[in-house]
């Protein structure tokens, strides 16, 4: 195998987003300083891994992506809130575990014969290519909606709470962005790119009416819609890349 590996890469990667986007609740992580649900999430990030790497008979490589994200999470914890706020907590957070990844494979396990997976003799690119999109499904929604929801109020240095809000149905704002940024992960993929601006003046006209009413609450949503778009573009290119 090459030095670098995406048959460790896309695995470990759909793993990681899987434990710490898809299976790991909001209360999970209100909680994960107290030991129990931190334990429980370290436990879903090791299966995850060892599941989709599919080389049952390997416990080493799970073992060591728990070690290490277990102690990640570890330090993140014990630093957010005293020494770094949420955001860029959050960003280190995530850079540690990518780098983690690429380092794990970087490595030729296969050498040493401690990497042997089932599919790879079966059909690999079909089996990587469905791991890159649902890592790229889970990326362009859960993962860059925690990241929008971390930096918007940050950037504008304005607590959305403060805003003026009608009584808007619950959620459907984190739906809407979810939304968007699916149907730019399907344009870029099939090249539709022109597709975008329709999007983007479909929901001008949806979202910014009430711009004479309330100059504050448009300007935040407008700076939120482009950064949701820009987050989302970005993704939907490193996800059509990875499928390459």
């Amino acid at each position: 195998m090459p030095s670098f590996d995406l048959a460790l890469f896309v695995p470990l990667l759909a793993a990681h987003l899987i434990s710490d986007f898809a299976l790991q609740t909001n209360s999970m992580v209100r909680s994960k300083d107290r030991p129990l649900p931190f334990l429980l999430h370290i436990l879903i990030t090791g299966a995850c891994a060892y599941l989709l790497l599919g080389d049952f008979s390997e416990w080493r490589i799970p073992l060591l992506v728990v070690a290490t994200h277990g102690l990640i999470d570890l330090v993140k914890i014990r630093l957010t809130g005293r020494l770094i706020d949420d955001l860029p907590a959050f960003i280190a957070d995530q850079s540690a575990h990518l780098a983690v990844i690429f380092a794990i494979s970087a490595i030729d396990w296969s050498r040493i014969g401690l990497f042997e997976p089932w599919w790879l003799e079966q059909n690999p690119v079909s089996y990587l290519q469905t791991l890159a999109v649902l890592s790229g499904l889970i990326a362009n929604t859960l993962a860059a909606g925690h990241f929008i929801a971390k930096a918007l109020p940050r950037m504008l240095s304005t607590d959305p709470q403060q805003l003026h809000q009608d009584s808007g149905l619950n959620g459907a704002g984190r739906y809407i962005g979810h939304l968007e940024r699916l149907l730019l992960l399907i344009f870029v993929y099939s090249g539709q790119l022109s597709a975008a601006g329709l999007l983007i003046a479909a929901k001008s006209v949806l979202r910014f009416q009430k711009a004479n009413e309330s100059r504050r609450e448009t300007e935040y949503i407008l700076v939120g819609t482009l950064l949701s778009f820009t987050v989302g573009i970005v993704l939907a290119f490193a996800t059509k890349q990875l499928m390459q």
